[in-house]
């Protein structure tokens, strides 16, 4: 399997469980409605567990989204440019977007190292190590610059028309 396939499978997987993870949200909500409508009681640790898929959801998916260029653009002044001036500008964004993810994924990466030398925790009614959220941030921007570089490095050759699917 190539590197390209591999990757390509990850960034599928990524988005596959995102959407996962937003099916669960949506599943254990309507159960916790139909329960307490119901008098059936409700599952104490839905709210807590539904804000944590829905932080991994977002975090996870946003490398998917960016590859597949899902994310909400608004092109129409890139669209009315000279190919020139509309490649600029695409890379102008991702380098923008590329450095945006170096600040976060430093900082992200400081909060994670202290937080565990601390031992800090997370108490709600789930008890987790703090760590492990800021982690999830951490590798998402890491994903993310990864993404941007590629996204740049295509940009090198690509027609304007193309570009929209970068």
């Amino acid at each position: 399997m190539t590197v390209a396939r591999t990757y390509d499978l990850f960034y599928r997987f990524l988005g596959a469980l995102a959407a996962g993870l937003i099916a669960f949200i949506a599943l254990i909500i309507s159960l916790d409605v139909i329960m307490r409508n119901t008098g059936l009681g409700t599952i104490p640790w839905m709210l807590e567990v539904s804000e944590y898929a829905q932080f991994l959801a977002t975090f996870l998916g946003a490398p998917w989204v960016l590859k597949h260029g899902a994310h909400v653009r608004v092109d129409v002044v890139v669209s009315g440019l000279p190919a020139r001036a509309a490649r600029f500008l695409e890379v102008l964004g991702d380098v923008i977007g590329l450095l945006s993810c170096l600040v976060i994924l430093y900082y992200a990466l400081v909060i994670v190292f202290t937080s565990r030398r601390e031992g800090a925790n997370i108490i709600k009614i789930l008890i987790i190590p703090e760590w492990w959220v800021f982690a999830i941030v951490a590798v998402s921007a890491l994903l993310l610059i990864v993404e941007f570089i590629c996204r740049i490095w295509r940009a090198r050759s690509a027609q304007p028309a193309e570009m929209i699917a970068l």
